[in-house]
């Protein structure tokens, strides 16, 4: 009951704590008091002792000097008069003159310390005659102290009782009287009728005044939240009313659930969208949407936590698997509402899902040859690593070699067709499990799966090569175009598509510069190899500052007659590091870096001055410079060839310009332009390697040349392969009904030359007669020449 009452009385506890903090505090303050009295008394005792000492030291001195022993126990007598003193000793220098004891009891024994004073001549201050010491008396002392201190402690207590009754006045007057005022008046209030609470009387300015006020403001925002909570309350009756008709007859399914999909409410569209039973709002439903047959519950699971976690609307597209019904896409949207509730609108999305799959399928196709295109490739490429990442696969990259210059004669009508025919070959090469790819305009992929034998893949390489190989026969006429083929595995070579598409492409460039139509397997070296490319490529920009191109001049022979009637300028690189670079190598480069028109101009202008000097020798030849495909028309045009060869006095049927088919099919009538404008101004224009591409006599009849050259593929194998014989023959009976004049490249043996001879071939060149030779050599290279002609 005790600590009931402490507990519920506020000025209990107060007093409490005022007492038990002023008894602490004076309690302290006593201590600290009675000590310091307890010192001064004693302090004050012993200066009574010295002062008792400075009244008989002259009596004491005198009794000492004459040895008047009466005089010194008179005096002693008189000391011990005095409570304070308990005993007294005179002595002289000789010995002891008095020693006078009180008689002690158990309260008052002597103290310890005793008072002693040196006595000194009275006729001579400066000579000792004697002492007197005097015992003090504790117990006097002691009373003395304890009468002090008792002092003290009495005062400090009337003080610590006074201090204790204001305070608890003053806190009772001040503190709780005015609250017990306020509880009362709060009891009583009724702040419906607009009752203020009145503060206590003599607190209206300080902290109950503020108190008072501020109960009062919240009073007034209470009662004004009731009324608009009231006002809510029957506006949300009226919407609740408003919005019911809605909700049921709104298109889209909506509902109410928990964070468990349990549906405490939904609408018929709900029910018909789900094949739920009709909704009654008159008792409680047990039906969960997590229960339904979704193709995937645990995702529908956890977009809802999603939603309620981020406490913000989320969306997805589920699929609704129905064994009486066709599967259909319903696109969900909730909403949190609070409590682990939220709201959910269901759409049915199933057309919109359908159109959106055929338009991705569409996406990752060919639409020409139904296969799957580069996105397409990709895809699959990924969900195999993921998927099967156990797994060895070879990727080839196959590309289609003279299809662009097909297309550009042909149309592009005819070159759809060749691809289709292409990614029949293809597909009809690999088995089933494996996959085909279009990736590019004439490039395809090819996965084969679980193959990892480098002599098994080159098997299917072959094979994919050799269908590849065989005539088309496209709007009526022939067309042997043929294929390169890049090899990669994985995991061996990479991990990645993008390492796997680099090493892929890296294999088919090097199965190109090899002269194409052959399969290559990516190594290692193959990256040093474009690495020294790219360093090469920016040799190459210095080249010519540096002097380090160079012209290799190879005869051209008039094969009736034996004699040199021409050269062919060959360009090399003196690179100062890696020697002498083949123009296989560096042209490309020059080429791709935009830098063959620069070089272009170079060899031009070499070869004007090298006719110049031949000139001045005697030496009446011409000699042919070879021009890219990227110089026609605007990287050496008819004008600067014009230029050159006045700036050199060259005569302009003394300068040949070699191009090649591919060159002739790009911008036909820019090109058309350009060779009219050349062979006006008295030129020769060559057609260089012949055959290699798609050949045609329309072209030597819409191109314009002069000369055909015939590829040294045909003249190597003329006398073992009997259809490059032919050829041959029907190219130069070809020529000469065009009165064109016909060049073999390659002889290296007299068999060849004596069969070009017979068929009626105009001129040759080759290492028979000749190699490629510096200008200072190409003399000793002529009468060579003569001499092979003076021995037939």
């Amino acid at each position: 009951m005790i600590a009931a009452w402490w507990r519920r009385s506020l000025l209990l506890r107060t007093v409490g704590s005022i007492v038990a903090i002023s008894a602490l505090v004076g309690g302290l303050i006593v201590v600290a008091m009675s000590q310091a009295a307890a010192r001064q008394a004693e302090a004050a005792a012993y200066r009574q002792l010295a002062e008792m000492l400075d009244t008989v030291e002259s009596t004491v001195s005198v009794a000492c000097f004459v040895g008047d022993g009466e005089l010194a126990m008179e005096v002693a007598r008189g000391l011990l008069s005095s409570s304070l003193v308990a005993g007294v000793d005179i002595a002289t220098a000789d010995g002891e003159l008095v020693r006078l004891k009180r008689h002690f009891d158990e309260f008052e024994r002597p103290a310890g310390e005793r008072v002693v004073r040196e006595l000194h001549s009275p006729f001579a201050p400066t000579v000792a005659v004697g002492r007197i010491s005097i015992q003090p008396a504790a117990g006097a002392i002691a009373g003395q102290v304890a009468a002090a201190r008792n002092q003290i402690v009495l005062q400090a207590i009337l003080m610590i009782v006074s201090v204790t009754l204001a305070l608890t006045l003053t806190v009772w007057r001040r503190v709780i009287e005015p609250i017990s005022v306020i509880s009362r008046r709060l009891q009583r209030l009724d702040p419906g009728r607009g009752e203020q609470l009145a503060p206590p009387r003599g607190c209206e300015q300080d902290e109950f005044g503020s108190l008072t006020g501020n109960i009062n403001s919240l009073s007034s925002r209470l009662l004004g939240a009731i009324e608009r909570e009231q006002g809510l309350r029957r506006q949300h009756e009226i919407d609740e009313r408003k919005y019911r008709g809605i909700f049921e007859q709104a298109e889209s399914g909506i509902f109410i659930a928990d964070a468990h999909g349990c549906m405490s409410s939904y609408n018929h569209a709900l029910a018909r969208l789900l094949g739920l039973p009709r909704p009654r709002f008159d008792r409680p439903l047990a039906v969960s949407l997590t229960d339904l047959a979704w193709a995937d519950a645990a995702a529908l699971q956890a977009l809802i936590g999603r939603c309620l976690e981020s406490n913000q609307a989320v969306a997805e597209d589920f699929e609704l698997r129905r064994s009486i019904a066709p599967r259909r896409w319903l696109s969900l949207s909730l909403t949190p509402l609070g409590d682990g509730q939220l709201q959910g609108i269901l759409i049915d999305v199933t057309e919109r899902r359908n159109a959106e799959l055929a338009a991705q399928r569409t996406a990752i196709t060919d639409t020409l040859t139904g296969l799957p295109n580069r996105q397409g490739f990709e895809e699959y490429w990924s969900r195999q690593i993921v998927d099967h990442p156990e797994q060895s696969f070879a990727l080839l990259m196959i590309d289609l070699e003279g299809f662009k210059q097909l297309n550009d004669a042909l149309g592009f009508p005819a070159g759809d067709r060749v691809l289709i025919g292409f990614a029949a070959r293809i597909f009809a090469c690999v088995k089933e499990s494996d996959w085909t790819a279009r990736v590019g305009g004439d490039e395809f992929a090819v996965v084969l799966r679980n193959i990892s034998n480098p002599k098994h893949l080159e098997g299917i390489c072959r094979r994919i090569l050799d269908n590849l190989g065989e005539r088309f026969t496209v709007s009526g006429q022939e067309a042997c175009l043929g294929a390169s083929i890049g090899a990669t595995f994985y995991p061996g070579d990479g991990t990645n598509l993008p390492t796997l598409l680099r090493n892929a492409e890296l294999a088919l460039n090097d199965a190109r510069s090899q002269g194409g139509r052959r399969w290559s397997q990516f190594d290692q070296g193959m990256i040093h190899a474009v690495e020294r490319r790219h360093n090469l490529a920016s040799d190459l920009r210095l080249a010519i500052e540096r002097d380090e191109l160079r012209l290799h001049y190879q005869p051209i022979v008039d094969l009736a007659s034996g004699r040199v009637v021409g050269a062919e300028a060959l360009m090399r690189w003196q690179h100062p590091a890696h020697g002498l670079v083949p123009p296989d190598y560096f042209i490309s480069l020059a080429e791709q870096s935009g830098l063959i028109n620069d070089i272009g101009a170079w060899c031009l202008d070499t070869v004007c001055a090298q006719l110049a000097a031949w000139q001045a020798d005697g030496l009446d030849i011409h000699v042919t410079v070879n021009v890219s495909a990227r110089q026609i028309p605007d990287g050496l045009t008819p004008a600067h060839v014009v230029a050159a060869a006045a700036r050199h006095g060259i005569a302009h049927q003394r300068i040949g310009l070699e191009v090649t088919e591919g060159s002739l099919l790009g911008e036909s009538a820019a090109t058309l332009e350009w060779l009219d404008s050349l062979r006006q101004a008295g030129f020769r224009v060559y057609l260089d390697d012949f055959g290699t591409g798609y050949s045609s006599l329309a072209y030597l009849k819409r191109f314009r040349v002069d000369t055909i050259k015939i590829d040294r593929a045909f003249v190597r194998d003329m006398g073992r392969i009997a259809s490059d014989r032919v050829m041959i023959e029907a190219v130069v009976m070809m020529a000469s009904g065009l009165q064109l004049k016909v060049v073999a490249e390659g002889i290296e043996t007299a068999e060849q030359l004596a069969m070009l001879r017979a068929i009626g071939c105009h001129f040759g060149q080759g290492y028979h007669f000749s190699r490629p030779v510096p200008p200072a050599e190409f003399p000793a290279a002529l009468a060579r020449i003569a001499s092979l002609g003076d021995a037939a």
